[in-house]
Formats: structure tokens, sequence, C-alpha cells
């Protein structure tokens, strides 16, 4: 932990003393009975066991099932019951997929799970009444959980902003629309689990567990299956990059800089991974084009020229056969075009080019200029902002260019990039 952030340092102290004072509060208030720890036992090894198969999301962080019992101990058992319960599913993981977890990261998860099981109960103490199914009662329970959604994914996000470096608005908004459905799952189950268990202990309660693992199972697969269609797609630039070692990195790279200049400009998460495909693909009408030509030393003929000029339009034919891109098709086609009309292959200019197209080709000609070729050496990180700027108006997008120049600051910035690449090759 000593080579964290300091400002992550704050954020774990305070929140970690905050649930350590609200749990050992709530423990010391309590006049415990066998029952409460019988209660407690059953329901700590079940949230143990939720928060031992977690999902990753695309921004950081995790979802569980370990929501619903959360949510079930707090409707049914004392303040002090389910608050440990809390403390208990985020300290004692175990698993392959929390293998190697440093443990500040466990302290930090139980305290944030303390700390919203906290909140999430005092919306419940606005009914006096016990366990019910009366429908304000009801109501009350929702509110809570949503209360508890809240607080769990605003402290998440707080935490990964400052790791990360980035907004926690930005976190926060792309994790709830993958945490959103996830919670709202989980929150009929988890008053599903109260009701059973109320009326039939703890043996209902273990046939309720069931179809929870499999609400996880199945959220798993769908965050697999957009992984996988990402892989599909580094799959065929490797392909196109196994035709020119020259620029072998250089659709990655891409990639990383338009997601750079995206984040900037606050682009909605549903378009930085629409970009993010077509800045990897943006190449791969390469295919089509002749090795001889491509890895040529020498000045291109006119033909060999209008054979490169192809390209977009070959690439948009390939994308349209893959059904999981979506449309990135005419950002392929067009991350060519000039910002005066003079590119190809349709002449279009200013903000008839697609934004995506905008940013690609900002971040393509960046690197372009920075990287070897066969028939010349990169230039300086420097040299390339200049030409950069040079060309704005007329090639590039000149409201791109300038982001793109405040977001790659400095030569330290870009070789992260590389690194990354290397190190993910």
């Amino acid at each position: 932990m000593k080579d964290l952030p300091k400002s992550f340092k704050r954020l774990f102290i305070v929140i970690t003393l905050l649930a350590l004072v609200i749990w050992i509060r709530a423990i010391c208030q309590m006049n415990w009975a066998m029952i409460d720890v019988f209660h407690l036992l059953i329901f700590g090894l079940l949230a143990a066991v939720s928060e031992s198969l977690p999902v990753s999301l695309p921004r950081g962080g995790y979802v569980t099932v370990g929501f619903a019992v959360f949510i079930c101990a707090a409707i049914l058992f004392p303040f002090g019951v389910s608050v440990s319960v809390a403390a208990i599913g985020g300290l004692f993981v175990f698993g392959k997929e929390v293998q190697g977890e440093p443990f500040y990261k466990r302290v930090f998860n139980a305290s944030q799970f303390v700390v919203a099981i906290c909140a999430a109960s005092v919306v419940l103490k606005l009914t006096a009444t016990g366990f019910s199914a009366a429908p304000l009662t009801i109501i009350i329970y929702l509110a809570a959980a949503f209360t508890y959604m809240l607080t769990n994914i605003t402290l998440v996000a707080i935490a990964l902003g400052v790791l990360q470096n980035k907004s926690p608005w930005f976190i926060w908004f792309g994790n709830m629309k993958w945490a959103v459905p996830n919670f709202m799952a989980l929150v009929p189950l988890g008053l599903l689990m109260a009701l059973i268990y109320d009326n039939y202990s703890s043996g209902g309660l273990l046939l309720l567990f069931i179809p929870l693992l499999i609400s996880r199972h199945s959220f798993q697969l769908y965050v697999d299956m957009r992984e996988n269609y990402l892989n599909t797609v580094e799959a065929l630039v490797q392909a196109l990059e196994a035709k020119d070692t020259y620029t072998s990195g250089h659709s990655e790279r891409v990639g990383k800089f338009a997601v750079a200049v995206a984040e900037e400009i606050k682009m909605s998460d549903e378009k930085i991974v629409f970009l993010k495909y077509a800045a990897v693909l943006h190449d791969i009408g390469k295919i089509g084009v002749s090795e001889a030509i491509l890895n040529k030393e020498g000045k291109l003929l006119e033909l060999e020229w209008d054979s490169i000029r192809a390209h977009p339009v070959i690439g948009q034919t390939i994308i349209k056969k893959i059904k999981f891109l979506f449309d990135i098709g005419l950002v392929v086609r067009h991350h060519h075009e000039r910002y005066d009309g003079k590119g190809y292959p349709d002449g279009i200019k200013g903000e008839e080019i697609p934004l995506e197209a905008r940013i690609i080709a900002v971040a393509d000609t960046y690197d372009a200029i920075t990287s070897d070729r066969i028939y010349r050496k990169g230039r300086t990180h420097d040299e390339a902002i200049a030409e950069l700027k040079r060309v704005a108006g007329t090639q590039l997008d000149p409201e791109i260019v300038e982001i793109f120049c405040k977001v790659v600051k400095s030569e330290s910035t870009v070789r992260t990039v590389r690194t990354d690449q290397l190190q993910t090759a």
C-alpha cells in the first residue's frame, strides 16, 4: 500500500475509521442472543461465498451477488447482525478470482459495505414494523436497497477515480450502466430470501441461494461475451500487422489515444466502446492491399496509391459482415477524410465527417509521425505536435487537435501508452 497515492490513503483511512466506528457501536449497543449468533454465522457464510465470486466491470471495480444477502440481513435482523454480515462478506473472501488480491482491498471493501449498510438501515428505520409483505413496507425496502446501491457505487467510483487519476463522475456513470441491472435483478431475490428465511428458516434459504449463483453466472457470461468480441477484433488486427511489421502495435496505440480524447470530451460510455472498436480496426482494410506495396521502400506509383486509398472502403466491407461490431463501418470508411474536403474516399469535409473518424484521424496521424517506418525514422513528440498544429483546420479538425495536444502533454505520456502496448502484446 506504500506505493498508492496519498489521496487514496487518506480516503482509505477515513472510510475505514468511519466503518470501524459504525461496526463497534452497532455491536456494543445490541443485546446479543444465541439466535443472533446463528443468524450471523449463516448469513456471514453466504456473504463470504457471494463476495468470492466477483464479476469485473469495464471501468474498474466489480459486482457480486452479495448485495442480495446484505439487504436480506438488513431487513430481517438487528443492525449489529447486518453490519457484521457486511464486514464478514468483505473480509473473508476466497477463490481464484480473488487470489493475490492485496489485503487493503478487502479492508476497503468491507468498510464501504458497512457504510452502505448503515445508509440503508437509516432508511429502514422509517418503519418500526418487523418483516412484512405489506406494500408500504416493500416500498421502504426498495428505497433502502437503492440507498445501499448509490452509496456502494459512489464510494467505489471515488476510490477508483483517485487510484486511476480520472473523474469519479466518469467512472460512476460508466459503472452505473452495468451495476444497476445487476442490482435491480438482485433486489427481488433479496426480498424473496427474507420472506423464505422468515417462514422456512435456513433450509429454504439454501435452496434460494442457487438462483443467486445462476444470476451471477449469467452476468459473468454477458461480460465475457463483450470481452470475446474485443479479442476477435484484436485477432483481426494481428492478422493485418503480420503483413506489415513496421506498423505493429499501431492500431492499439491509436485506440488508446482516441479513447483518451473521448474521455476528455466526456463522450458517453457506449460511444467510447464504439470508438475503441473503430480505432483498433481502422486499418483492417489493408488486408486487401499487397504486401509489396505496404512494405515498399521507394516512392509509390499512382496505381499503388490507388490501392492504398482503397483500404478504408475494403475495411468497411469487411466490418459489415461482423454483426456484433454495430455500425462502425462508416467511421472506418471516413478516417482518411480531410477537414477541408480533400481526403478520400468520398471527399466529405468538416462536421460531415463522423466525430469518431475525426478523432481517429488525429490519433492516427500522430502515431504515424512518431513511429519508425521502412522508408523513414519516426520524429519526436514535439515535432509531431508541431505538425498536428500546422495541419489543423486543413487536414485535421482543429478542435480535436487542441484536445489531443492537451491529453498527450509530453513524451512521458506517449511512452506510457507505448509501454502498455508492449506489456500486453
